[in-house]
């Protein structure tokens, strides 16, 4: 009977053995799929960015080309338009004609500059600065527009003495363009925040949140306002959102649109905060 039982207990001690050894299988199994999926969704995710950085890189070479084709009879244009004006001095209503051609002209040149601008994406200068250069250029910048709809911009003070590895005039260049868009969204009186906080996604990089209380973006279009010559509005090119995007990903950064929970938009840059996290992320030049 002692016999019996000690392979009984060997019996029972291989079958917990053994489903010990297969659950421990099943758990490995289920972590591998995990695994699988998500570097799956990353892979794919990496491929959409690469097919959109191809499209990008075609479209901003055939946009080179035309705007140079554009610009040199659009300056004639402008020169014969201004000189028109000049001559018309004493008829009035002919000379607010000729005003309006330059005009006209003036707008497209604008255009112009914003496709060689995209097309070109010139690269940043980067090196450790604090915002508080870019912040306060903003604020100068976009006085006169916040003035004229009485809407307020709100700073976070915490967000001066943050220090970014970028091209300050870029970034600058970059805030300003969306500021500018959430002063056009709002309504007068409308309230605009610059906020500051730590990357969700990067503990080397830091955020800098823009956002307003105007009625906000279509989940639908959060991933196609950084298109070129996307836009929902009436009067526009497009490429303001565009430019933005290049210039924070030229500069090691990323930069998402959200749809705000109080109601507006929310734009959210993430930058490195130092030379050395970009070049452990492999983006130096």
């Amino acid at each position: 009977m002692a016999v019996l039982a000690t392979k009984e207990n060997d019996l029972v001690a291989v079958i917990e053995a053994y489903n010990d050894v297969t659950e421990k299988l099943k758990h490995s199994h289920e972590v591998l799929g995990k695994e699988v999926y998500r570097l799956r969704e990353a892979l794919h995710e990496k491929n959409k960015e690469l097919a959109r950085h191809e499209r990008l890189a075609a479209l901003g070479q055939m946009a080179a080309g035309l705007a140079h084709e554009i610009r040199n009879p659009l300056g004639g244009i402008g020169l014969y338009s201004s000189l028109l004006e000049k001559d018309l001095a004493d008829r009035p209503k002919q000379q607010r004609i000729a005003k309006s051609i330059g005009e006209g002209v003036c707008n497209l040149d604008k255009l112009v500059t914003d496709i060689l601008s995209f097309a070109r994406g010139a690269e940043p200068n980067r090196q450790l600065h604090r915002l508080a250069q870019a912040l306060d250029s903003v604020s100068v910048q976009a006085a006169p527009q916040l003035r004229a709809k009485e809407v307020s911009l709100e700073i976070d003070p915490a967000l001066y003495d943050v220090k970014v590895y970028a091209d300050v005039s870029q970034l600058e260049r970059a805030i300003m363009n969306l500021v500018f868009n959430a002063v056009d969204a709002v309504d007068r009186d409308g309230h605009v925040w610059i906020r500051g906080g730590a990357s969700q996604e990067k503990a080397s990089h830091t955020c800098i949140v823009i956002e307003d209380d105007g009625p906000g973006i279509e989940p639908s279009l959060l991933n196609r306002v950084f298109d070129p010559f996307f836009t929902t509005k009436d009067t526009g090119t497009g490429l303001g959102l565009a430019i933005v995007h290049r210039i924070i990903e030229s500069n090691g950064g990323s930069i998402a649109a959200r749809a705000r929970s109080e109601g507006g938009a929310s734009f959210h840059i993430a930058l490195p905060v130092s030379c050395d996290d970009t070049q452990r992320l492999g983006l130096e030049e």
